[in-house]
């Protein structure tokens, strides 16, 4: 179909497939399937939901295979005579100077993301796309180890 994209997610890329399906192989006993989840693969509730999303009648017996490449399937993007912007996002207070979030050490934010206003006429553009070189400039030195 032409503008869709369909792509596969890896939910728990610290986890090896060989991993995954022996903690999902654990006893479940009476926990829910959601519980068993977050438990012992770790999931977060809004992964639950996107697995139940994708699949509503899952089992245990394809999970691990989902998990790893989860189905995403996305539309076309809308003509640019509709495009429109936000307004809101993160507070700069609650980053730091290469715009990480100071209560999560190791999530870089940018462009739309951040809450600040612009007039139109390419202002936005334009921040987003400086605060995002600047963001993943941070978190590339920040894998590495040297913060700067």
């Amino acid at each position: 179909a032409q503008g869709f994209v369909d792509l596969r997610i890896d939910l728990t890329p610290d986890r090896s497939m060989e991993r995954l399906e022996n903690d999902l192989s654990a006893k479940r006993g009476k926990s829910s399937l959601s519980t068993h989840l977050r438990k012992n693969a770790g999931l977060s509730d809004v992964k639950i939901a996107l697995l139940r999303e994708t699949d509503p009648t899952l089992t245990l017996e394809h999970l691990a295979a989902r998990i790893k490449a989860l189905p995403l399937r996305l539309g076309p993007a809308f003509p640019i005579t509709e495009a429109i912007s936000s307004a809101g996002g993160v507070a700069l207070e609650a980053l730091d100077e290469n715009l990480m979030v100071t209560s999560h050490p190791g999530l870089f934010l940018a462009g739309e993301m951040l809450d600040w206003d612009a007039p139109t006429g390419g202002y936005l553009l334009t921040a987003s796309l400086a605060t995002g070189r600047k963001s993943g400039l941070a978190a590339a030195q920040w894998v590495k180890g040297n913060p700067s």
